[in-house]
């Protein structure tokens, strides 16, 4: 059999390609053979494997299939992928090989890694404050989870660091939902009251990838870290503190890539970019702005949750919107958007004045 010649077969399914001969060409291909890589305390990273041409990461991918980054081309192209993101400016951020292994070692487990029995009964409209805010927490992460996880399909071959990194942040935010929503079913509460709804909406309604990042890795992360740094402060119980620090470690994740995309979007894409960038965030800013201004829950469950007084809580919830604020207008600082602080709207500085 081993002398059997060996011939193309027909197709036989109309429109299917005829199996090739079998030469064994495959195994001749001119793809770059690394050498053994030195495997160090960390481990075998994404940036050891990616070595060589297999770390080059092109303007724009040129293949609309399934090719890897690296691998040789075949001559039979099958069917074209769903991906609509081909070029670089759209999705890169230099970070994201390292996000990806700090988000699969930093990985946490509600069920078991919270001290759920350290929690202890508190006075009803304490609980109930609480309660609405870990509702709210549990909310916005449910949205971000949702609409992230659709734009994966988007993304094409070429970037895959980003997209390895962009799956543990959609597992980051449907984490928090379980957390959270956990938390307000825990001690004799309930969920609270849904929130508004329009930064939602604004999240749902990005149609393009760097303007969902903004809305949600830079606006709502930003102010949601802050919240849960001052929630880490006042927190009633071992459980609480938990659930605060470890989202907000998760956070800073989130908030890096968006920082690091961002300004690669910024310094690759040229003066229209800028100005794209800046009617999402003034839309982010009014959209936020609204959800503040009209979430009269939560407005009172943080002013009963951060201060042992309404006057003392009243005084926390404008020192956090300031805090949240400061954040926001310092990682878009950090994104090479300098000047920011100048120049927020002003529906969103009014809510942050006057909480």
């Amino acid at each position: 059999m081993a002398d059997t010649e060996t011939k193309d077969q027909p197709a036989q399914i109309p429109g299917i390609m005829t199996p090739p001969a079998l030469d064994f060409s495959w195994s001749r291909v001119p793809t770059e053979r690394p050498p053994k890589p030195k495997i160090g305390a960390e481990g075998f990273t994404l940036k050891l494997a990616d070595a060589g041409a297999y770390a080059w990461v092109p303007d724009h991918w040129p293949y609309q299939n399934d090719t890897p980054r690296g691998s040789y081309p075949s001559k039979e192209i099958g069917l074209a992928a769903p991906y609509t993101i081909y070029d670089k400016t759209e999705v890169w951020a230099d970070n994201a090989a390292d996000l990806y292994e700090l988000a699969i070692r930093e990985q946490w487990k509600p069920a078991t890694e919270i001290a759920w029995n350290s929690i202890e009964p508190l006075p009803d409209h304490v609980e109930a404050a609480w309660d609405q805010i870990f509702s709210n927490i549990s909310e916005q992460q449910y949205n971000s989870n949702g609409v992230l996880m659709g734009w994966l399909k988007e993304i094409s071959y070429g970037f895959h660091e980003v997209k390895l990194y962009l799956a543990t942040q959609v597992f980051d935010h449907a984490r928090h939902v379980e957390a959270f929503r956990k938390r307000a079913l825990s001690n004799g509460g309930g969920l609270g009251v849904q929130t508004p709804g329009f930064f939602n909406r604004t999240v749902y309604a990005a149609f393009k990838f760097t303007e969902l990042i903004v809305y949600m890795n830079i606006i709502r992360s930003s102010f949601l870290l802050a919240l849960c740094e001052q929630g880490e402060k006042v927190a009633r119980s071992k459980a609480d503190r938990q659930l605060f620090e470890l989202t907000a470690n998760d956070l800073r994740r989130h908030m890096a890539y968006g920082i690091e995309h961002l300004r690669h979007f910024l310094l690759m894409g040229g003066l229209d970019n800028r100005r794209y960038v800046r009617t999402w965030i003034e839309r982010g800013e009014i959209m936020l702005s609204a959800d503040l201004k009209r979430d009269k829950p939560l407005r009172e469950a943080l002013i009963l949750a951060l201060g042992n007084t309404v006057a003392e809580g009243k005084t926390a919830l404008k020192e956090l919107r300031q805090a949240q604020l400061r954040k926001y207008t310092l990682a878009l600082e950090a994104a090479t958007y300098a000047g920011h602080a100048d120049r927020i709207t002003d529906s969103l500085r009014e809510v942050v004045e006057n909480p």
